[in-house]
């Protein structure tokens, strides 16, 4: 029984329901008990209405054949825990989430499903007709009213439901009391969540469901029967066609006539009816990777049972489908025999089968089918769009659904869809509807999308179940319903509109418009500032997400309605006008892309491999048309493309340079430069449309390049510093390195090849994706280098500087610790002795800088901070250069967030990270595409969250810097410190929706950071940026597992942190937060262990934890959060250990406790450290402690 809570904690109230047998069509209908409607008196309109959409939105939870094959006609009677006449107070919507259950759960029983309540259950919140749960008020009392009825009421564990918005809003003293008496919290956003909690396995309804309402853009589905009208008579014909047994049956139609629709909501629940062993599949195309493979699937599927009877033949599944598709009858005849033995009817419906074409122009997938249909009991039905109909060679029966519909036939899927679905129409309004559709030649995606974004403003309403002539001009009518709608959306994206029509939209070599289907999760990572769009657009049915079959879900427009073009009609007539104007500038290049998508698609996926990338690079011809549209300003929105059009040029151009012979090492070094500083332009061009400014820049600097590269090194470094900040570097990288790394052959003095091997080291630092192995070869040949430097003057000593500091930062990164401060420390030693300059400066704070984090990160904080604030000084002891201006702000910044990690104050921490994200977000206002700034802003960011108060503000941070490293990873793909900080976020994210209880949306951001964690120890496995954050990844999947009941999972991830851990602490043992991190994973670990009930093992652990503990506050006496972590270790081992029956141990853990927290309280004021303390004492006195 469902107990619905109130604001008055001291009662609560139960609904009951009586089920009466249904007189109309109509598949959800409620009334209120007599008496019920009595004690409502004047609310009793108001709490219909709340009872009406929480029955809908339980009957939207049900699986969809319960949906299909059942009505409920339900009564509902509230009963009072203090046996006191129902009163409920206006505007109570709290009341719905305890409605929608109750009737879930009355609706199983009513199907004789199995119901096992192992629990008390309560729930408040306000349900949508979509199951949504909305924030609703009071909701500490009513928690209180939670515990009050189980202190009073009832006994054993209990779980409160409630909307995941008041989440926040619940104070922590209530959640406390809720745990130690043994109940759970459960937020939920839908509630899906919440029955799936209550039923587990047994919950077999949809887990994501929509609202029982009018289909809107989608295509109606065979459950969908019971309100599929005014096709009746085409349902008859197209069953009669079917009943003259024709191999194939093509349905065709232009795009909107309903040929999907007819299909599944017509034909198939009609042959339902008349054949009693009936079985059907049904595939759309762009589910799988190419034809062979949606054959395959079919051939696979348990229904049609094909698989079992080749596995007897002993005929492989792979050669089956391999000869069908060759057009060869082997093994048909036998396979026939057998099928026939069955005496079953199998129907394939293939939806969309124009897609086959698109993807494979020439395939016989058709014919192959035919073959299939002729010597088989099978019987295909494909739909396919008209004008694909010519390349399906007058294979099979032809059947045609047309687009006009007769006067009747519009009334009839007006008013009986609104009957079935206990919707009224104001008088009049189904005609006036069916007027305008009649003067439409493609009307039947309107009328449907009309009527349901009609009903999603009659639910917001008082009257959601009336659609009314107010809404009805709201919309713009039947004729504007669609585009002003998109438009809405897109007018508030309106940057994003050439993007979005881009990737969405495409035209084929006929110049007929397609919806493209779009990689979900690609789009995500690649093109993530569609994101908002793209959600709006689903929000509104304008997009449709599906999830293919073994690939993944894709994004598309959910109708071609809103891209057919009229070509004969006037702008004012078309159907969407922004739309219209957009393909005319473009088609031709659409069109072009067309021809070029399939290696363009190839080129991206061998995105990490570019000797493979380049075979899949643009020809001359096609380059010819590529330049041209990339030249017209706005044509080529997508960045992507964009680079496809200039790699391809830059790997032709580079192509044409190796021909030359004559002047192959001059003309190879100038050209692979030139190639990269002009793709940089033209990139930067389009990209940051300052035309005439980057020209001016990259002509200087080309001038000056190939007049002086071979003599004058000092060419190159203008390039480089203009370009290593930013993701032009990955067009720098492979050229310089072919250039340093034939340095010997150049005719340069010693100087200058040390120089360029520099530039070597600042790429190594840059391009993150370097091996460990190349860094080691560097070090190397740059020590005997510099060691074989006859003349140390003031030129070379610089150089050594220079060569110390890059060395040292290389080696840090690598976690070589000790190396890299002997690196630093001779760099600062050289520097005393010279002349300094702003850039030597700049060197002395870098170096000074960098001593300071080595020491903080072995827990040394007196002296880290003393080193950054005297970095500070040397940044404040010169006025910078305009060239050196950003160099010296970034490292500012740096200082800034090191002096909020060695700070003592939250808020003083705070405030730094806030200074330093000002300046960040100055420094990117003046150049947004520097990453530098960028990855500090993002950096700046997690920090931030880290030190924040507010669970909420430190959630929005996380998001801000998961958002900027997206559109990071997508400019830098190779970068590790973005996919350490990605890593990193994916650990905190999936954690933060583990506490709200979403455990798809978790599992989901933990995978992410899996694959991270497998490139980066693919890439370095002794990194330890990332190591230490693998290890919460770890542990947080180990959490997740352990809420969804996996615990030989859970122990696995639980061994893996604690390995890293480990192998982590070993390779720097002076360094604190390894070690802080090894205690942590070791406490997790003997929670997990003792939950599954070995306590010993666990005791284990924690001992390995308290030694660690203890060292830890040794070291760093005054550090709060070591205090608190030793003290919870000491109070843990007292509790298992008086449970093992060890009372020795047990009270010299608890007298320990005691001792520490008695003499923390000596020198603070801590309620907490009291409440511990007493906690000690009470153990002590409880054990009997001498």
């Amino acid at each position: 029984m469902i107990h619905i809570l109130l604001s008055d904690k001291r009662y609560t109230y139960s609904p009951e329901f009586r089920f009466i047998k249904p007189k109309d069509q109509q598949k959800v209908k409620v009334k209120f008990a007599n008496d019920l409607v009595l004690a409502l008196g004047y609310k009793f309109k108001e709490q219909n209405n709340y009872f009406t959409m929480a029955a809908e939105a339980a009957f939207m939870s049900l699986n969809p054949l319960d949906r299909q094959q059942n009505q409920f006609f339900i009564e509902l009677k509230l009963t009072a825990s203090n046996k006191e006449t129902i009163n409920l107070q206006q505007d109570s919507t709290s009341i719905g989430l305890g409605y929608a259950l109750g009737c879930y759960l009355a609706y199983r029983s009513h199907l004789n499903k199995h119901i096992h309540l192992a629990e008390t259950l309560f729930a408040t919140g306000e349900v949508s007709p979509s199951g949504n749960v909305h924030s609703i008020g009071h909701i500490n009392n009513k928690i209180r009213g939670a515990l009050y009825a189980m202190e009073n009421r009832h006994s054993g564990a209990f779980s409160i439901f409630y909307p995941q918005a008041n989440h926040q809003d619940i104070d922590p003293e209530l959640i406390e009391q809720v745990l130690a008496i043994g109940g759970k919290l459960c937020a939920i956003e839908h509630i899906n969540q919440a029955l799936f909690h209550i039923l587990g396995e047994d919950f077999d309804g949809e887990q994501r469901n929509s609202t029982l309402t009018f289909k809107g853009l989608c295509s109606f589905d065979p459950h969908d029967a019971y309100y599929f009208f005014g096709r009746e008579e085409l349902t008859t014909k197209l069953v009669n066609l079917f009943n003259e047994n024709p191999t194939l049956i093509k349905v065709h139609g232009v795009s909107g006539s309903g040929k999907s629709s007819l299909i599944k909501a017509g034909l198939l629940p009609e042959l339902t009816k008349q054949i009693g062993d009936l079985k059907w599949e049904i595939g759309l195309p762009k589910q799988f990777s190419d034809s062979r493979a949606l054959l395959t699937h079919f051939i696979n599927s348990h229904e049609a049972g094909f698989s079992t009877i080749l596995q007897t033949m002993a005929v492989d599944i792979d050669l089956f489908v391999g000869e069908l598709l060759n057009l060869n009858t082997t093994y048909l005849d036998e396979l026939s025999h057998h099928l026939n033995a069955h005496k079953t009817t199998y129907v394939w419906f293939i939806d969309q089968f124009e897609e086959i074409y698109e993807l494979e122009p020439h395939n016989r997938l058709l014919q192959s089918l035919a073959l299939l249909g002729e010597h088989t009991p099978l019987k295909v039905i494909t739909s396919i769009r008209s004008e694909y109909l010519h390349q399906t060679d007058m294979v099979g029966r032809d059947f045609y659904v047309p687009h006009s519909l007769s006067a009747e036939d519009w009334l009839k899927i007006i008013n009986n869809q609104a009957l079935a679905l206990g919707i009224i129409l104001e008088e009049g309004l189904a005609q006036t509807i069916q007027t305008e559709a009649l003067k439409l030649s493609h009307a039947l995606p309107a009328v449907e999308y009309l009527l349901a974004q009609m009903h999603a403003l009659a639910i917001t309403s008082e009257q959601p179940k009336i659609l009314s002539y107010a809404q009805y001009n709201q919309l713009n009518k039947l004729t504007g319903v669609i585009y002003q709608q998109a438009e809405h959306i897109l007018g508030q994206f309106e940057p994003l509109t050439e993007q979005f029509f881009e990737l969405f939209v495409g035209v084929n070599i006929n110049g007929t418009c397609y919806a493209r289907h779009v990689d979900f999760i690609a789009l995500e990572q690649q093109n993530p500032e569609l994101l908002g769009l793209v959600n709006a657009l689903i929000e509104k049915q304008l997009i449709i997400r599906h999830q293919a079959q073994k690939l993944p879900p894709y994004v598309k427009l959910t109708h071609d309605c809103l891209i057919t073009i009229a070509d004969n009609l006037s702008l004012d007539q078309q159907i969407w006008p922004r739309f219209y104007i957009w393909l005319t500038a473009r088609k031709e290049y659409l069109q072009w892309f067309h021809g070029v998508e399939t290696k363009y698609k190839q080129w991206k996926n061998f995105a990490g491999q570019p000797q493979e990338q380049y075979h899949f690079a643009l020809t001359k011809h096609e380059l010819s048309d590529g330049t041209k549209y990339l030249s017209q300003p706005g044509t080529v929105a997508l960045e992507s493309v964009k680079n496809y059009i200039i790699t391809s040029q830059s790997h032709y151009q580079a192509s044409l340079e190796l021909q030359n012979k004559t002047q192959q090492r001059r003309l190879f070094t100038t050209s692979l430069l030139f190639i990269c500083a002009l793709g940089t332009a033209t990139y930067s061009y389009f990209q940051k449309q300052q035309i005439e400014n980057e020209q001016a820049k990259t002509a200087q600097a080309l001038m000056h390049l190939k007049d002086n590269v071979l003599i004058n090194i000092d060419s190159i470094e203008p390039i480089l510093e203009q370009y290593l900040p930013t993701f032009q570097r990955k067009y720098l990288n492979a050229h310089l390195s072919k250039l340093v790394n034939s340095v010997d052959d150049i005719p340069l003095d010693e100087i200058d090849k040390l120089r360029l091997l520099l530039i070597k080291i600042k790429i190594l630092r840059q391009d993150d994706s370097t091996h460990i192995d190349e860094v080691i070869d560097t070090l190397s040949a740059l020590e005997n280098r510099l060691t074989s430097i006859a003349n140390k003057g003031s030129k070379e000593q610089q150089l050594i500087v220079a060569f110390k500091y890059e060395l040292g930062a290389l080696l840090l990164k690598q976690g070589r610790a000790d190396e890299a401060r002997s690196y630093f420390q001779r760099a600062l030693s050289l520097i005393e002795n010279m002349q300094e300059d702003e850039s030597l400066t700049l060197t002395k704070a870098r170096a000074t800088s960098q001593i300071a984090s080595i020491a903080l990160d072995a827990g040394n904080i007196s002296f880290a901070s003393e080193k950054l604030n005297q970095t500070l000084q040397i940044l404040n002891s010169i006025v910078p250069s305009q060239q050196l201006e950003q160099a010296y702000n970034v490292l500012r910044i740096n200082v800034f967030r090191e002096l909020a990690k060695a700070s003592s104050s939250q808020q003083k921490s705070s405030d730094l990270l806030l200074q330093a994200k000002t300046i960040l977000e100055k420094q990117l206002s003046n150049d947004p595409n520097h990453l530098v700034s960028q990855y500090n802003l993002l950096r700046t960011y997690i920090n931030l969250a880290e030190y924040s108060t507010s669970r909420t503000q430190a959630l929005q941070y996380y998001q801000q810097a998961d958002d900027l490293a997206r559109m990071y990873s997508i400019k830098d793909p190779d970068n590790i410190y973005v996919q350490v900080a990605q890593l990193l976020l994916a650990s905190r994210l999936g954690k933060n929706k583990l506490s709200q209880g979403y455990l798809i949306e978790a599992q989901e951001h933990f995978l992410i950071g899996l694959d991270i964690a497998r490139k980066l120890r693919q890439l370095n496995e002794n990194n330890t940026d990332w190591q230490g954050h693998s290890i919460e990844l770890y542990t947080a999947y180990a959490d997740y597992f352990e809420e969804s009941a996996q615990p030989e999972q859970s122990t696995l991830y639980y061994e893996k942190a604690l390995q890293a851990a480990e192998r982590l602490a070993a390779q720097d043992e002076d360094n604190l937060d390894f070690a802080s991190l090894l205690q942590g994973v070791h406490s997790k670990v003997a929670s997990h262990l003792y939950d599954l009930g070995d306590k010993k093992a666990a005791q284990s652990h924690l001992e390995e934890a308290r030694s660690i503990a203890l060292a830890l506050t040794q070291k760093r006496p005054t550090n709060q959060a070591y205090q608190i972590s030793y003290r919870k270790k000491l109070f843990n081992l007292g509790y298992v250990a008086s449970e093992l029956g060890e009372t020795e141990s047990a009270c010299n853990y608890f007298t320990q406790g005691k001792t520490l927290s008695e003499n923390y309280l000596k020198a603070n004021a801590s309620i907490k450290w009291q409440k511990a303390k007493n906690k000690f004492e009470h153990y002590i006195e409880l054990l009997k402690c001498n």
